[in-house]
């Protein structure tokens, strides 16, 4: 249940962390522009801190997934194959898209 939480608290960081910059590109190049880009602009304060918050929840997500060894109790239930694909994917989508917000200075140059 930890890994769950993690991974989709990590995801939604991930993806807060794009509004200022890589959302209103890919939206743009999508043709979903529009007036209302702006208003992401709002959320670029806090740029800093989405990145953070998204790459320690992402850490302790993969530590969870990954990194601890699972614990067989008598009587426990165990997560199903469903389970954990949908939270290794949760997982691997939030450290792609901190990987591109991360990058962003670098491959803008290539863009413009």
């Amino acid at each position: 249940m930890l890994e769950k939480i993690l991974a989709g608290t990590g995801l939604a960081a991930a993806l807060a962390a794009s509004t200022c910059c890589v959302m209103p590109l890919t939206f743009g190049a999508l043709g979903l522009g529009g007036a209302w880009l702006s208003s992401l602009l709002v959320l670029a304060p806090y740029q800093m801190t989405f990145r953070l918050v998204a790459i320690l929840l992402l850490g302790a997500a993969f530590w969870a997934v990954y990194g601890r060894r699972a614990r067989s109790v008598d009587g426990a239930s165990c997560t199903t194959l469903r389970s954990q694909r949908f939270t290794k994917s949760a997982l691997w989508l939030g450290a792609m898209a901190i990987a591109l917000v991360l990058s962003f200075g670098w491959w803008q140059q290539l863009i413009s």
